[in-house]
């Protein structure tokens, strides 16, 4: 069983309510980034379901907590949006797996080469990165660097070179062959930064 877009914000919510004692609407809707009629909406329908009960503290202030029925509900769609994020995260490693793939494939060979390491770099350090980083275990690449605009210091134990030290051949002095753009941007259109450093087109590969 997937879950839709409310049932995701429902499962946060059950979540919030069983961490605390009790929790107002209003605070539910800020915390959680979610419109204040949604939230009410959501909470109607839990409430009608015997996940939550509603505690009146006051004349015009009302708290929400979450029942036993809420808790074995909340434990049931965390399995069901783990189970999903496993299957999207299978998914999306056989894509970039079979990319990499067919970049090995189609690397240039010349006489000589046969021995040769084919070197490459990331461009950029973001989820789609690491799982590409997994990934690469199976397959005949070798990561020399990776480079982001804005580096964060270190990518599985790499130092992450900012853009001004890579060229068409080397970053940061280490020679490669392919630049990897590691985002799934459909559009293939050269990042600017790298457009501005006139970059080869050639010598790029996306996700």
């Amino acid at each position: 069983m997937s879950l839709n877009h409310h049932d995701v914000h429902t499962r946060r919510i059950l979540a919030q309510l069983q961490a605390r004692d009790s929790i107002s609407q209003r605070t539910l809707s800020r915390e959680l980034g979610i419109a204040l009629g949604l939230t009410n909406s959501l909470l109607r329908r839990m409430i009608r379901n015997g996940w939550v009960e509603v505690v009146r503290q006051g004349p015009n202030r009302l708290r929400y907590v979450i029942t036993e029925a809420g808790v074995t509900q909340e434990a049931l769609m965390a399995r069901d949006y783990l189970r999903e994020a496993v299957r999207q995260y299978r998914e999306t490693r056989d894509c970039i797996l079979e990319s990499l793939l067919a970049l090995s494939r189609s690397w240039p060979c010349r006489d000589g080469d046969a021995q040769r390491e084919k070197r490459i770099v990331f461009y950029g350090t973001g989820e789609v990165a690491e799982i590409a980083f997994i990934t690469l275990q199976n397959v005949d690449l070798h990561l020399v660097g990776v480079v982001a605009d804005q580096p964060p210091g270190t990518f599985f134990g790499l130092s992450v070179d900012p853009i001004d030290r890579l060229t068409p051949t080397q970053v940061a002095g280490r020679p490669f062959d392919r630049l990897i753009v590691t985002s799934f941007d459909k559009a293939r259109t050269m990042p600017p930064a790298l457009a501005s450093r006139q970059f080869p087109p050639e010598r790029l590969w996306w996700l």
